[in-house]
């Protein structure tokens, strides 16, 4: 029963990264808005505001780093294997990959519906 903890840690993870400010506050906040080019996304957002910081890092550079980051399914299943190797479980791959992409998918249905 305590390897559910990992879906769940893994869903919140993805969550938080992809579906609220969190990452870019935190950026502000350390004062990393240079090294990670969050002055270029502001200025991006004037002309495209749907867009999010990922979707920005992958239209200003295309390289397989950014787009493995800006993918919430991409990082999950890597945030899982992960969790495989602390345990080396292959059950707990398995299930954390896909419990953990549900209640990521659940969280963000959840806050689309939220504000309806």
């Amino acid at each position: 029963m305590e390897l559910m903890i990992y879906p769940f840690s893994v869903a919140m993870i993805l969550f938080f990264v992809y579906e609220t400010d969190f990452f870019l506050t935190y950026v502000k906040l350390l004062h990393l808005e240079k090294p990670l080019g969050v002055k270029g996304y502001e200025k991006h957002l004037t002309r495209f505001p749907e867009d999010s910081y990922w979707e920005y890092l992958v239209f200003e550079k295309q390289t397989f780093l950014r787009k493995l980051i800006s993918c919430p399914f991409c990082l999950g299943f890597w945030l899982n294997v992960g969790c495989y190797f602390a345990h080396e479980s292959l059950g707990t791959l398995v299930l954390g990959l896909w419990f953990s992409l549900f209640l990521f998918l659940v969280l963000k249905f959840l806050l689309r519906k939220c504000y309806e």
